[in-house]
């Protein structure tokens, strides 16, 4: 969630795969499997840029779902404790399973004591004029040398009025057991959300699902 001052300029990146890629406890991926390249360019500074890109399925046809860029800054205030502040501009297409939208967040968080924390606001959220604000927590708890455990919660809500069929708050869960193997990282996720389901491929689907992932930085 929450970055920190680098000790020197770097470009980072990574490929990840998930078994069904989710995002505040909805599908992007339609129930299937997807792949994400991240890629990002840390200055010793604290400014920092990333983005982004998904590939999924649409029909058994690979087709590219979302894509995203990330601008902020981040400094460490003491040893235990960061602060980190930015934008981020995320885009969905026709093939995913939010459907052909986008919107833009300003964000500004804290990590401490190993709790990350983060207050997102957006003036656009998958709508025009749709204005939200989306509080997060999270914190891994180490079981092993390479064994961890994460948990998340989300709240959404609509500071003003929501879409039609859409509730004023709606929040989400994550649970993720993970394992390192070597520089590749394996997780198993146990995540929900509410109130109401999953909506996609033209029915409603549960919003409690049990997905799988793996990353490999490079």
């Amino acid at each position: 969630m929450c970055q920190v001052a680098p000790a020197g300029a770097q470009i980072i990146g990574s490929a990840s795969v998930e078994s069904d890629l989710r995002f505040r406890g909805y599908s992007v991926s339609s129930g299937d499997p997807a792949a994400t390249i991240d890629l990002g360019y840390d200055h010793e500074s604290g400014l920092y840029v990333n983005g982004s890109a998904t590939v999924g399925f649409d029909q058994s046809d690979p087709a590219l779902l979302a894509y995203q860029l990330n601008a902020g800054y981040a400094a460490r205030i003491t040893p235990s404790v960061s602060i980190d502040a930015g934008v981020v501009r995320s885009w969905y297409t026709r093939h995913s399973g939010t459907g052909d939208t986008h919107y833009t967040e300003a964000y500004l968080g804290v990590t401490a004591h190993g709790i990350a924390s983060r207050v997102y606001y957006s003036p656009d959220y998958l709508r025009p004029g749709v204005h939200t604000l989306y509080a997060e927590v999270e914190s891994t708890l180490r079981l092993a040398p390479k064994w961890r455990l994460t948990g998340h919660a989300g709240l959404l809500t609509h500071l003003s009025d929501p879409p039609r069929y859409t509730p004023r708050e709606h929040y989400d869960w994550r649970v993720t057991l993970g394992r390192d193997l070597g520089r590749l990282d394996l997780r198993a996720n146990l995540s929900g959300s509410g109130p109401g389901r999953d909506y996609y491929s033209g029915r409603r689907h549960s919003a409690t699902a049990l997905t799988f992932g793996a990353s490999f930085p490079f």
